[in-house]
């Protein structure tokens, strides 16, 4: 990427305060992406709570079926809390809701970087109302700022430091992308 292309990236916004009013659903809370960026308006609600914001499913699919193409992504010159690492040392700025999608070590999706498609995970449908929610050592290898898992699930890791601190066997649970893989088999 040249210079002027890396100033021009787009900047995820700062995250934003929860929203108290509970018809937040069908609005953009402030300082957060419109659901028409990456065609979310139809798949997407914005839902508020004490933490901040998550998004909500308005659909159902499938176990494994295509929730949304990554469309308004952008390449991201630094490593940061936004960023989806895409390989072994690039990363990209989603740009959009997916922004939203928290971690869980039972996620209801997978982010599949080289497709750059979000899928339903694979082990189970998709329904209405779901939290979407996605595996962050699926993409990546090592957290600036690991932080404890409150997922609550029976395969939670505890704390989430990266894909790097996971042990290979252990690993092998939940969708995975190619680039950790790599990185994994360099150990």
């Amino acid at each position: 990427m040249t210079s002027s292309a890396a100033s021009n990236a787009a900047k995820p916004p700062p995250p934003p305060s929860a929203p108290t009013d509970p018809s937040v659903a069908k609005q953009t809370p402030q300082g957060a992406y419109p659901l028409s960026l990456n065609d979310l308006g139809d798949l997407v609600a914005y839902h508020a709570h004490p933490a901040g914001l998550s998004i909500r499913s308005l659909v159902s699919l499938p176990a494994g079926s295509t929730f949304a193409k990554i469309t308004a992504s952008t390449p991201a010159t630094t490593k940061r809390w936004s960023t989806v690492q895409t390989s072994q040392n690039t990363h990209i700025e989603l740009n959009s809701a997916l922004l939203y999608m928290n971690h869980s070590c039972a996620p209801s999706l997978e982010i599949d970087v080289k497709s750059m498609e979000v899928k339903v995970a694979r082990n189970r449908d998709l329904s209405k109302g779901d939290e979407l929610s996605f595996f962050y050592p699926s993409t990546e290898w090592e957290f600036d700022n690991p932080f404890k898992c409150l997922c609550g699930s029976d395969n939670c890791l505890g704390e989430v430091k990266g894909a790097k601190f996971i042990p290979k066997d252990e690993l092998k649970r939940w969708f995975v992308n190619e680039h950790i893989l790599g990185l994994k088999s360099q150990e």
